[in-house]
């Protein structure tokens, strides 16, 4: 485990493994870097406590991952394998980053900016970013911020909700509260999990006392939780910043990930971006090996096409 200083004295921890070209890993809400891209058994344990207590206070619970054997390493022995660098970052406020419990702490791209400044602070010329979900956002961003020494975005997990004033269209069975302001907005809703969180009391009819169950399965401090979602998710990502992004983009989803089917938005927003499906739900993508293959696809073609570019 590395760490580092970023650019508010904020101390932010990261794996860096091999040679090669650098790809930049931004893990999810809820887990940190190894969890969302190495081993599955590192992380199966928090999928089962997570799981088991969702079930215990809110009923039916999703589907305990169970990817096939080939998957299980994850994506970062993948990439090791096709020769790159692999940089796996705790974003702040998870893993063994600082966590901050005030919402200013996250707010005004404060992840994107740590990945920049960590480029900067490994002296870094050309990386290739991917994200998930959270850190897909983190990631979105980074591209808004156009660094320079970004070459290309991996998005996987995430949807047009992830933009700023998208109105929410949950299905009719999941338990949302009708109390709930119209039209929900994804910054109305990250609000109200982030309320949730702070009362710390689980209702069986609100879908958003699943913060609540992954802060106790977890361990984390829902205060933090909710600076996260405040400072980092509830804003949205701006559309008119992502029009002037020109790098390459591939927006990855799972093809069972339920909530994140609708991207033809976020598919207008940044230009350069084009779609691609892989298996997996939500919790079960990043150990699909359909995921792994598209990954290293779409970064080989990267990699050749500067190659190219050189001479």
């Amino acid at each position: 485990m590395n760490r580092f200083r970023s650019f508010d004295g904020t101390t932010i921890a990261f794996h860096d493994d091999g040679s090669g070209p650098a790809v930049v890993l931004l893990h999810g809400y809820g887990l940190d870097g190894l969890g969302n891209f190495g081993d599955f058994e590192h992380s199966r344990p928090q999928f089962e406590r997570t799981l088991a207590l969702w079930r215990t206070e809110l009923g039916p619970a999703p589907p305990m991952p169970d990817p096939p054997v080939e998957g299980r390493p994850g994506l970062i022995p993948r990439l090791l394998a096709a020769g790159a660098r692999a940089i796996t970052v705790d974003l702040r406020g998870f893993g063994e980053s600082d966590k901050p419990r005030d919402r200013a702490a996250y707010a005004n791209a404060a992840m994107a900016r740590d990945v920049e400044a960590l480029i900067g602070h490994l002296g870094l010329e050309s990386v290739d970013v991917l994200g998930y979900s959270m850190g897909a956002g983190a990631a979105a961003r980074l591209l808004a911020l156009g660094v320079s020494q970004v070459k290309s975005a991996v998005l996987v997990g995430i949807g047009q909700y992830a933009l700023k004033g998208v109105i929410l269209e949950f299905p009719e069975n999941w338990p949302v509260p009708e109390y709930l302001p119209k039209p929900l907005t994804s910054q109305v809703w990250a609000e109200h999990g982030a309320n949730v969180l702070e009362r710390g009391v689980i209702d069986r009819a609100n879908l958003a006392s699943a913060h609540i169950i992954m802060a106790r399965a977890t361990g984390a401090d829902p205060i933090v939780l909710a600076a996260v979602i405040r400072g980092a998710i509830a804003e949205g990502v701006s559309v008119e910043t992502l029009h002037k992004v020109n790098v390459p983009v591939l927006i990855l989803n799972g093809r069972a990930d339920v909530a994140n089917q609708k991207i033809d938005r976020l598919l207008t927003a940044i230009p350069t971006a084009r779609f691609a499906a892989c298996e997996g739900d939500h919790y079960s993508t990043p150990f699909q090996p359909t995921f792994h293959q598209a990954v290293i696809e779409f970064l080989k073609q990267q990699w050749q096409r500067r190659a190219d570019q050189v001479v």
